[in-house]
């Protein structure tokens, strides 16, 4: 199973006036563990007023180099306003190895348009992608419409710009600003189905978009998704990634099943080896359970979005509460969110080993 490991804040920049890049120093023995792939997440942990926090961030550096993350300043957030007035460089911050399957591989053959929508700190894993993708496929080429109330609070606007210089002919940059006047009016208003329909019929003619990667609220995702599977995309080629825990109205349930049984013997494979434990039906769900009984598994979120308790059904059948954080084929072929999972069967074996 993945764990924590302490890495060194190596530099914190303040990106916007609410938001700050956090880069990170990896040990030289822990490099292959701490690799990513475009659009994975780094889990971490620190420890305040005498608790633990978890927070999942995503990636923003190109792959192959140190992680870097960026953090949008919350009001109220413990972990943002932590990281804004008391982190330091040199300290040092647990965090787990890369997860995600919000990703993009890349092979150094391709010659493909890679299109993204981002919205706010959206933008971050999808920065990453763009990195990447410029440097490693040098025949592919990045489209990206990118959205904010202002240019003031867009970040990573400077990274953007530096892209477009160094590859003038292969990224194609559109900002959307929803609170200030342009010129050109498509670029004004927020990105929502009718924008995307807009922006599509400016921008779009002649794309041959291999794939599309939709990072923002849950909204916005929704609304984004259908417009493109509208315009022709295939479903399975759009692919997203929401920022925080979507309004409960929004949840759905999958996996639905009869009643749960009173009791069941839950067995989770990690690195080869098997715990068990019981857990009653009224349980929360798995992870709380197992924590319950002394057994820690990997969680960060809790909200059924970042994914980083994925794991596979082997034995028995679970119901999930909410998935945001698993795409269809996933959940076809077995995989669940633990964080939202409570057992139906009798005996359940789940396995974090299987990827």
């Amino acid at each position: 199973m993945k764990q924590f490991r302490p890495l060194t804040v190596d530099k914190i920049q303040q990106e916007t006036r609410d938001s700050v890049r956090i880069a990170f120093v990896v040990p030289a023995e822990l490099q292959s563990e701490y690799s990513f792939l475009p659009g994975q997440h780094l889990p971490i942990q620190v420890e305040l007023d005498g608790s633990k926090l978890r927070r999942t961030y995503s990636i923003c550096s190109a792959m192959g180099e140190p992680p870097e993350i960026g953090v949008r300043i919350q009001p109220g957030g413990k972990f943002s306003t932590f990281a804004a007035a008391r982190l330091a460089v040199g300290d040092r911050i647990e965090a787990m190895p890369p997860t995600g399957q919000f990703v993009l591989s890349l092979d150094p053959a391709n010659a493909r348009d890679y299109v993204g929508f981002a919205a706010g700190s959206g933008i971050t894993p999808i920065l990453s992608m763009i990195k990447s993708s410029l440097a490693i496929e040098p025949g592919s080429r990045f489209i990206l419409f990118y959205g904010n109330r202002t240019q003031a609070t867009t970040m990573f606007i400077d990274d953007l710009y530096a892209l477009k210089n160094q590859y003038m002919d292969r990224l194609q940059l559109n900002f959307v600003f929803s609170r200030e006047e342009q010129e050109f009016e498509p670029m004004a208003g927020r990105l929502d189905g009718d924008k995307v329909r807009e922006l599509y019929r400016h921008f779009g003619a002649g794309l041959r978009a291999t794939d599309c990667f939709v990072c923002g609220p849950d909204t916005m995702i929704r609304d984004v998704t259908d417009a493109l599977v509208d315009l022709g995309m295939p479903a399975e080629h759009v692919h997203s990634e929401r920022f925080g825990v979507p309004r409960k109205s929004a949840a759905t349930t999958v996996t639905v099943a009869p009643k749960a049984a009173e009791h069941a013997q839950i067995t989770v494979i990690m690195d080869g080896h098997r715990k068990c434990f019981d857990m009653e039906r009224d349980d929360a769900n798995i992870v709380d359970a197992a924590a319950a009984h002394g057994i820690e598994l990997p969680y960060s979120c809790k909200g059924g979005v970042c994914a980083t308790c994925r794991c596979h059904v082997q034995v028995g059948a679970v119901t999930m509460a909410a998935n945001y954080g698993l795409e269809a084929w996933e959940v076809e072929q077995g995989f669940v969110l633990a964080c939202q999972s409570r057992p139906v069967s009798e005996s359940v074996v789940l396995d974090y080993d299987k990827v």
